[in-house]
């Protein structure tokens, strides 16, 4: 084959055993992660805020000391307002003892030496600069050398004579010593002031700027915030709106649609899940479709046999009812005419075959009925409970006077939507054993009542009677076929009633269910729900047959 005809080859950088060229590299974008796509714009506004605080750190440090400041002043100012207060008070306490002479003025004086004393140390133990502490000791200096000159020399003349003192005073020279003292003090306290007004006014301008830098700082920080989030928001929203819309596509049966790729590894790997779930529906399904068609040729399957049995019990039971009813007749007429003829035995044994015909026949009939109730296409309307309950009671009429009992129905019976032919069952089955399964020591009374429920919507019947009870644990076994609890010379039946109530309860959307104390008789309970669909008739007021029936 020629050259130009040869399949083409990969690229030299893919072939096995061949390194990728280092000038062409086929680099891959990387993908974010979600919490950087979510964090990330946020670090410019956190940030500013961050300066914002330590800007108002710094300022509120400022302001503290500025605060110090202020505070500092203001002792020192006080402490050379005291100075100055001192020496006034030490030249009245002076110049009162030389104009008087008493003694008393001395205390004035004496008491202003040990406050200047004091003051002194106080405001050299906390000096504003090395000029102040240079003025506080010139002040006390000039104190003490007019002390020395003026002041002592002066009290020590007055002791003697006015005359004295008074030549010392008259050529002033204490007079300018404490002026020059005051001076000093008074230097010194207005270079405080100024430094006092200087503090002030940082202050103000510390906690001016503080106050602007944090109100801009946190209006700008909001806004980026805000802006921040909108765009967080807005690209996040885009990234799971192509996700939400290719998951809307999956789940309207698009199981080959693909998920746009976002970039952002968390929704990236989201949308791979996603994939695999769409195969893994799909494959299920498949699965469920093969399992549906599976299923569907089954319950035909099912349906034909049920139907076929049914069938089957119906027509056995009814072909069985022409050879039994040959056996009861010639039983019956083989009695009659040599009952008596034959030896004891012979007689039992047609008396045994007489009563197992009966209980075949009863037994028959009940399959019948059994089969009968099983039967679907059944037509559900309207039903007057209560003129139902007045004929079954009047079927029964019968057996309850034999046995004595008292049937009453207590309250007006509702109408429901169901069969008549079903419903006719229920009530004639749970009256009857009502009344078949009485006490010895009692006469037998049997109630019928019926209540309202809203949550199921439905109306519930209570059959009551006061006869033998069941034990608790057969309450789920007498409701089988062919259950019996006694033995067959005790009562009659062939244990079939209880299973067709049920049966025909169950047809109705319901349930059947009992409450018994053996000894104390027994109630049972069935329910007829309202009509499924809003174009059934809604079950109407309670109305029934009104007085009790015996």
């Amino acid at each position: 084959m020629p050259d130009s005809a040869a399949a083409p080859q990969a690229p030299p950088e893919l072939r096995p055993g061949r390194l990728r060229r280092p000038g062409r590299p086929k680099l891959r974008a990387p993908r974010a992660t979600l919490s950087s796509l979510l964090l990330r714009p946020f670090v410019v506004p956190f940030f500013l805020l961050g300066a914002v605080g330590v800007s108002v750190i710094a300022g509120v440090n400022r302001n503290a000391e500025a605060a110090r400041e202020v505070t500092e002043a203001q002792r020192r100012l006080i402490l050379i307002n005291s100075l100055l207060r001192d020496t006034s008070d030490l030249e009245t306490g002076q110049r009162g003892y030389v104009i008087t002479g008493q003694a008393d003025f001395l205390k004035p004086y004496l008491d202003g030496l040990i406050a200047f004393q004091e003051h002194s140390e106080q405001l050299r133990a906390r000096p504003a600069t090395d000029l102040q502490l240079h003025n506080l000791n010139r002040a006390a200096q000039q104190l003490v050398l007019w002390r020395r000159e003026s002041a002592d020399p002066e009290i020590r003349a007055r002791r003697t004579s006015l005359q004295a003192a008074a030549r010392l005073m008259s050529n002033g020279v204490g007079r300018r010593q404490l002026d020059d003292v005051r001076e000093t003090l008074n230097d010194m306290r207005d270079r405080e002031n100024a430094r006092l007004s200087t503090a002030v006014a940082s202050s103000t301008r510390t906690l001016l700027t503080v106050r602007l830098v944090t109100v801009a700082g946190l209006l700008l920080s909001l806004l980026l915030l805000v802006v921040t989030a909108l765009r967080v928001a807005r690209a996040v929203s885009q990234h799971l709106g192509g996700l939400t819309a290719g998951a809307r596509s999956i789940t309207a049966g698009q199981y080959e649609r693909r998920l746009p790729r976002s970039g952002v590894y968390e929704l990236d790997e989201l949308g791979q899940q996603f994939h695999k779930m769409a195969r893994a529906v799909r494959e299920r399904e498949l699965a469920l479709e093969r399992s549906a068609q599976t299923l569907q040729a089954t319950n035909e399957q099912l349906s034909r046999s049920n139907r076929e049995l049914e069938q089957f019990a119906y027509v056995a039971s009814h072909d069985l009812q022409e050879p039994l009813r040959t056996i009861s007749s010639y039983t019956e007429l083989l009695a009659r005419r040599y009952r008596g003829q034959l030896d004891p035995r012979a007689d039992q044994y047609i008396t045994f075959t007489i009563e197992a015909t009966g209980r075949m026949k009863t037994l028959i009939q009940d399959l019948l009925a059994f089969s009968r109730v099983r039967q679907g296409n059944r037509t559900f309307g309207p039903v007057d409970t209560g003129q139902l309950v007045t004929e079954v009671i009047k079927d029964l009429q019968a057996q309850i006077a034999e046995c004595g009992a008292q049937v009453q129905v207590a309250g007006p019976l509702p109408e429901v939507h169901g069969n008549p032919e079903l419903l006719r069952h229920i009530f004639q089955n749970l009256i009857g054993n009502a009344v078949k399964f009485r006490a010895p020591d009692r006469p037998s009374q049997v109630i019928v009542t019926a209540t309202r429920s809203q949550a199921p919507a439905a109306w519930t019947f209570h059959v009551q009677d006061n006869g033998i009870g069941i034990e608790p644990q057969y309450f789920e076994r007498i409701f089988g076929v062919f259950q019996r609890l006694h033995g067959l010379g005790q009562y009659s039946g062939s244990g079939i009633g209880l299973a067709v109530t049920r049966s025909a309860a169950e047809q109705h959307g319901g349930e059947l269910w009992l409450d018994s104390e053996p000894g104390q008789g027994s109630t049972f309970h069935f329910r007829v729900p309202d009509p499924p669909s809003p174009g059934c008739p809604a079950p109407s007021a309670p109305r029934g047959p009104g007085d009790p029936q015996s």
